[in-house]
């Protein structure tokens, strides 16, 4: 799978990208998800960090989540949450 992590006028370090990884992936493999790649945008709102995820996956369908916090890994937490939830009702 492919990943693009980016921030908006935010630098995204290794050790974010490689808990985004990680996390991202558990969330696939636990569905058996075909995902083919995905994008994470982490950007600021006010005080809050905003995480915006969407997997592409296999069969055509996207998923896509949305998380906040005042905490960067708490908003790509959130956002991975949701997204963990939508694969499950899916």
């Amino acid at each position: 799978m492919r990943y693009e992590v980016t921030g908006k006028h935010i630098d995204v370090g290794e050790s974010l990208q490689s808990h985004v990884k990680t996390e991202l992936s558990g969330v696939m493999e636990k569905y058996s998800q075909r995902p083919t790649d995905a994008s994470i945008v982490f950007s600021k709102s006010g005080a809050e960090f905003v995480c915006e995820a969407t997997v592409h996956l296999s069969s055509g369908l996207n998923a896509s989540a949305k998380g906040r916090s005042h905490e960067i890994y708490a908003a790509f937490d959130d956002a991975c949450e949701k997204m963990d939830k939508q694969l499950r009702a899916g």
